[in-house]
């Protein structure tokens, strides 16, 4: 189990560089659109191997559409065109949030949690640690600006959908989920594409072209069908501590591969955010065996919304 875990912490902790490679003579919205077509492609195959009739019911083709127009639409293409102007690493930490945003939208907006001090706490602490990475610096441009605004909306995005899933989706199966939700994403990311993009000045490389294969199998089908088996086999709640896991792997092989270097007020606004996001997620020693019943669910939305990356991204 611990092998399966790291695994799982390493591929995510890697999607973040391999975007970032990907992006390589390949524009944002094209890169991603060719994932999520790949990625569709796969699960469609193992739907089709396990030969089941596919019946979908009003809650089903909620899911779908929140997926394919929060997730693989408008969560990717934000991630992906931050990453022109941002690190990986740092675009990882940003979307670390995810956590403290999917806990306000359950609070205010849906009524299907409490804010505990806790929580409250952690929402704090991580919004101290974003305000720090936007301090005022001689190396934040307008464009990294715009990138790092940019990954908090993809995080938004990605907790309205779970938030939206968690609500419609507790009897959805999510392989169909996310093979239609792939393809109205990679559908949408193409148009977008087509209307933005000049596909004229694309270069294929190797390196590229490997980054957006090891995407869509390891990054969306592998780590995805292993998320799963993690859920049923150990307890959720360290499951879900890989939210703090995979920034770290993101920052670490950022620094080993590209050389990604942050100023010493970012590396105390990223330290802040974790410290935030971890506030916000393990659960006090007394109340563990109550969480312990009711994350399961919680887990498998998020990986719901983020079997493209992370199902628990990440994107």
């Amino acid at each position: 189990m611990a092998a399966l875990y790291a695994l799982i912490c390493l591929i995510w902790g890697s999607t973040w560089l391999a975007i970032k490679i990907g992006l390589d003579g390949v524009p944002p919205f094209l890169a991603a659109g060719v994932r999520f077509v790949l990625a569709a492609a796969i699960v469609g195959v193992v739907l089709a191997v396990r030969g089941r009739r596919i019946a979908l019911t009003r809650d089903d083709k909620i899911c779908i559409l929140s997926l394919g127009v929060l997730i693989f639409w408008l969560d990717y293409a934000c991630v992906y065109w931050a990453e022109l102007y941002i690190s990986s690493g740092l675009t990882a930490v940003l979307f670390s949030t995810m956590p403290l945003m999917t806990a306000l939208l359950s609070a205010f907006w849906m009524g299907s949690e409490t804010l505990t001090a806790r929580k409250v706490a952690g929402i704090l602490v991580g919004i101290a640690g974003t305000a720090l990475l936007f301090w005022p610096h001689a190396r934040l441009g307008l464009m990294q600006s715009l990138g790092m605004i940019s990954t908090l909306a993809g995080s938004l995005c990605a907790a309205i959908n779970l938030v939206m899933l968690k609500k419609h989706g507790a009897h959805s199966d999510p392989f169909v989920l996310n093979f239609f939700g792939m393809g109205l994403g990679a559908a949408c990311l193409l148009l977008m594409s087509a209307l933005f993009e000049s596909w004229t000045t694309v270069v294929w490389t190797r390196s590229n072209v490997l980054a957006i294969v090891y995407l869509s199998v390891f990054g969306s089908v592998i780590a995805f069908s292993t998320y799963y088996f993690l859920i049923k086999h150990m307890d959720a709640t360290i499951v879900s501590l890989s939210t703090l896991v995979i920034p770290i792997v993101a920052l670490a092989l950022g620094r080993a591969v590209l050389h990604e270097t942050v100023t010493r007020t970012a590396v105390l606004g990223i330290v802040t955010i974790l410290a935030g996001v971890g506030v916000a997620i393990i659960p006090p020693a007394e109340t563990k065996p109550t969480l312990e019943r009711e994350a399961p669910e919680f887990t498998k939305a998020i990986s719901r919304s983020r079997s493209g990356t992370a199902a628990g991204r990440q994107p």
